[in-house]
């Protein structure tokens, strides 16, 4: 701190320490693990700088949390070492004034400690300097802390004794919690066969774990497979040194997977949560109905509006609920180990398929329980986005060509889910401008839009989803054909691929579309209420002939109304339409 006198001459004036006992502890704590090369000698520099740098006093080693480089257990190691410190001063003689006095008391304290072998009350630089301990990279070593013959700190001594590091226990569904329940899963099921490969463990643990033992996490190199260093460090897990890896479980690590084997025995599952609720559950779902109900229903009159198939309906209870899952949102289903694969597998009770989707990533079928072929789309589809997957589209031009796809799939419920991925920090365009997207996204063109924050609560909203729908068609009779879903009736599976594909022949107004949709500014509302008027380019270009003048061919589509809230398309929309297409 610097100060200016009278004679405008600047002062340094060093604070005196605030702490100086927690201060002198640290320091000797610092040397010893520097000396001992201890994990912790960085945590202790962190701590000693905070700590110097800090002005104001401090009354507990608890208040010390405050600082940069405290931990609980050393707060708790600086408040017993005070508290010996203060008990060690408890019993110094008071002064009196008398010289007498205070030298008979002062030889009476030197007896009493040599009688029971305690340490007599020095200067507080000795009492420090007893204080402070050399100390382990795991814990603080409450056995040398100073003895004294006070009975409270005695007491506090013991207290800290029983202060020992807590035994390794690994969290429920964590990657270590799945390998030790998979290795003793695997010594149940194979006695002579105690140990398993790294890809073995792997695929048996997986269904144990929330987290992915192939796939790191977002924004880390560190997977479920990670714990496995931890597990061998603790004597949980041995690794065989033979010319294959094998993991086995020793003494210790059976009887903690046993443990925790024993503990989540009445842990209800997701899936359980989900599909096996007393309430409404789907073995109750379906009715009882005969025979003759279930074979395949042909509706009388409805044939005649549907081509080269006969119309069918499927009664309530002739049918079940499947979720469809494109193939390229994963790498195969026969592929071991696959991230998205593997969540959906924690749901087995939630029907679902891989198949190849030709738009959107999710959608559900109704399925005829004995005639297989008998598929219909029910209204809804989903696609699935990560954050940094969302801003690469947009930037590439995908984004808008996939929602004028999904807009034309013939399915009206479409939801847009975007995962977040990590900090979203490294998606390529700002975050917000990503939720600006999405809220065009749910206002302009109408879809909905449920954001997840991993790939896990994604899988948990799509079997929501499932067990939604199903409820909700259980008690419905449906009916459908290879056409365009009219008047409550639904397309069949086939017809809604073949209608979705990219490389189908394209009519000139879709063409139209597509090209508009390329224009800023131009949403999918938009490029549909002008083509809905002007159905190709040269009808566009001749309305412009006939106009008067430029202004009028400007502002000739600025009042063209779209959307269900009716707005206007713009004046900007319209000039650059007016200069793409005029032939002047």
């Amino acid at each position: 701190m610097a100060v200016v006198v009278g004679n405008n001459e600047r002062i340094s004036v060093k604070r005196k320490r605030p702490n100086p006992f927690f201060q002198e502890s640290l320091e000797k704590l610092y040397e010893d693990a520097k000396n001992t090369n201890s994990k912790l000698e960085p945590m202790l520099k962190e701590a000693l700088d905070s700590l110097s740098k800090y002005p104001l006093p401090l009354e507990t080693g608890a208040e010390c949390i405050i600082l940069k480089g405290f931990n609980k257990k050393l707060c708790m190691f600086l408040d017993k070492c005070l508290e010996c410190h203060n008990s060690n001063k408890s019993i110094k003689p008071n002064l009196i004034s008398e010289s007498a006095e205070v030298s008979a008391k002062q030889i009476k304290v030197d007896q009493d400690c040599k009688e029971n072998k305690t340490v007599c009350p020095k200067s507080k630089s000795s009492d420090t300097g007893e204080q402070n301990q050399r100390f382990d990279s795991e814990k603080f070593d409450s056995d040398n802390l100073p003895s004294t013959s006070n009975t409270s700190s005695q007491e506090s001594v013991t207290s800290l004794k029983k202060i020992k590091s807590k035994t390794y226990k690994p969290a429920y569904r964590s990657g270590g919690y799945a390998i030790l329940i998979a290795l003793l899963e695997n010594m149940q099921e194979n006695p002579s066969k105690l140990s398993l490969s790294k890809e073995e463990l792997i695929e048996k643990a997986q269904k144990h774990s929330e987290e992915s033992f192939v796939r790191p996490k977002p924004e880390s190199f560190y997977t479920a497979w990670s714990n496995m260093s931890r597990l061998i460090s603790k004597g949980i897990v041995i690794k065989s040194k033979t010319k294959k890896v094998e993991y086995s479980l020793t003494e210790n690590g059976i009887t903690l997977a046993t443990k925790l084997l024993e503990e989540s025995t009445g842990i209800r599952t997701l899936n359980d949560v989900i599909f096996r609720s007393n309430s409404v559950s789907p073995n109750n779902l379906n009715r009882t109905i005969s025979d003759t109900e279930l074979n395949s229903t042909p509706i009388s009159g409805f044939q005649s509006s549907c081509e080269e198939i006969t119309a069918f309906a499927l009664p309530a209870g002739s049918f079940e609920v499947l979720l469809l899952i494109d193939k390229n949102e994963t790498s195969g289903p026969s592929k071991k180990n696959d991230p998205t694969v593997a969540q959906f597998n924690k749901y087995p009770d939630m029907l679902h398929e891989y198949r190849s989707l030709k738009v959107g990533d999710f959608t559900w079928i109704a399925r005829h329980k004995i005639n297989r072929d008998q598929e219909l789309v029910l209204p809804f589809i989903v696609e699935r986005k990560r954050m940094d997957d969302l801003g690469h589209s947009i930037k590439d031009g995908r984004f808008h060509e996939q929602k004028f796809r999904l807009r034309k799939c013939g399915l009206k419920n479409v939801i847009y889910m975007v995962e977040n991925y990590g900090s979203n920090s490294h998606c390529g365009l700002p975050i917000q401008s990503l939720m600006q997207s999405l809220a065009n996204t749910r206002v302009q063109d109408g879809f909905k839009v449920h954001l997840t924050d991993s790939l896990s609560h994604s899988a948990r909203f799509l079997a929501m989803m499932t067990k939604r729908i199903t409820v909700e068609y259980k008690n419905q009779d449906l009916k459908g054909c290879n056409s365009e879903p009219t008047n409550g009736n639904l397309m069949t599976f086939n017809y809604f691929n073949k209608t979705s594909t990219k490389s189908k022949p394209l009519s000139v107004t879709e063409t139209f579309i597509k090209l508009l949709l390329q224009i800023k500014g131009v949403s999918v509302e938009k490029a549909l209420a002008i083509t809905n008027v002007y159905k190709t380019p040269v009808a566009l270009m001749k309305a412009y002939e006939n106009c008067i003048d430029k202004k009028e061919s400007e502002m000739m589509l600025a009042n063209l109304k779209y959307g269900s809230t009716k707005r206007n398309v713009g004046p900007c929309v319209s000039k650059s339409l007016y200069h793409m297409f005029s032939t002047k």
